[in-house]
């Protein structure tokens, strides 16, 4: 499904094998399983999912379609202002930063916002590539 393309574009486009795990909750509690499984995968870098409560804006789409969500995260995943007035890109910055915090690469809390939007945009892109259909074939010659 939306995870196993997922990670083939992940892997095979954007070349981030060694950062990438799949968290599958099987014998884990509900609650905590996203957690407890990226724990006990030694936390990879980044985190691809299938989860019909991913996003709460994502309700509807579920609901009404019967869909479920592909969830991304990651070492810096969590982020604690999200959809609060605290939300700006200063605090954003603060938390992506990685440096002297022991885990992934030391980079500035802009730097990992930066490569973080590419990635995620390049990973769309791909998707949308992959799901498309009806192609609109490039007639001019």
């Amino acid at each position: 499904g939306m995870v196993g393309l997922s990670n083939w574009i992940g892997s095979d486009a954007l070349g981030l094998e060694e950062q990438m795990g799949t968290l599958v909750g099987l014998n884990y509690t509900a609650e905590t399983w996203k957690t407890n499984v990226w724990l006990d995968m030694d936390r990879p870098e980044i985190i691809v999912y299938e989860d019909t409560t991913a996003r709460s804006d994502h309700a509807s789409f579920q609901d009404n379609l019967g869909t479920v969500t592909v969830g991304f995260g990651g070492l810096v995943d969590g982020y604690w202002c999200y959809h609060q007035t605290c939300d700006t890109l200063e605090e954003m910055e603060e938390w992506m930063d990685t440096m002297g915090k022991g885990y992934g690469d030391e980079n500035t809390g802009v730097a990992n916002l930066v490569n973080s939007l590419d990635m995620i945009t390049w990973w769309s892109l791909l998707t949308f590539f992959h799901c498309d259909e009806k192609p609109v074939l490039n007639t001019a010659n």
